[in-house]
């Protein structure tokens, strides 16, 4: 006992290691399991494809604004106001008479007056509905004196070769019950340059006046 207990003594005086064996686990690694990925044949892109080209189909082209430069057809000439300009200065005639009454160049291109004169005994005055012509169906642009109102008019008149051009865009109305017409009146003023500023307007959008008489 003693030998035992002094050699251990001994060795813990002489500075030994003593040295323990260990035993290592080995630590199993498990594969990782992969998103299953989604293979799409030719025929299936093809079939993709097409429905989103007509799904984009239906969706409509973005309409032009009112008043659009798009159909200004030739430059004003010299010395005379230009397109957005003479639109203005017809818009500010027919307004002065209402102001419920308008003027616009619509989405179409076509001129649109707002809070028309409904030709009768007496006349009606609508204002809820939009009277309509295309520049190029106008024939003529007729200035009205009016000696019992004192308000003045001016008529746009059907060529002979677009009758019945004009049209209603609006509300049902038993004093306007035309949905088309062979011209258009309003009331505006001062209706001479009215007149002329209305001729000079459709020659901005490529069209041209004619003394068509027989339209009427």
């Amino acid at each position: 006992m003693r030998l035992v207990v002094g050699s251990l003594q001994n060795a813990y005086t002489s500075g030994m290691n003593l040295t323990f064996a260990t035993r290592s686990v080995p630590i199993r690694s498990y594969p990782r399991k992969r998103a299953p990925s989604i293979r799409v044949g030719p025929l299936a892109a093809i079939l993709m494809i097409g429905v989103v080209t007509m799904l984009a189909a239906c969706v409509p082209a973005p309409a032009p604004p009112i008043n659009s430069l798009a159909f200004e057809k030739r430059p004003p000439l010299p010395g005379r106001p230009g397109y957005l300009e003479t639109i203005d200065y017809v818009f500010a005639g027919v307004h002065r008479v209402s102001p419920l009454a308008g003027f616009i160049v619509s989405k179409s291109g076509d001129l649109c007056f707002q809070g028309v004169v409904v030709p009768g005994p007496p006349p009606e005055y609508i204002p809820n509905d939009f009277w309509c012509i295309n520049p190029f169906d106008v024939g003529r642009v007729e200035a009205i004196e009016n000696d019992i109102s004192y308000i003045n008019q001016v008529r746009l008149w059907c060529r002979q070769g677009a009758p019945q051009c004009a049209y209603k865009t609006g509300y049902l109305n038993i004093l306007d019950n035309d949905w088309v017409a062979n011209s258009i009146t309003t009331e505006t003023v001062p209706f001479l340059r009215q007149r002329d500023a209305i001729e000079y307007l459709i020659y901005l959008m490529g069209g041209n006046i004619e003394q068509d008489w027989a339209a009427q």
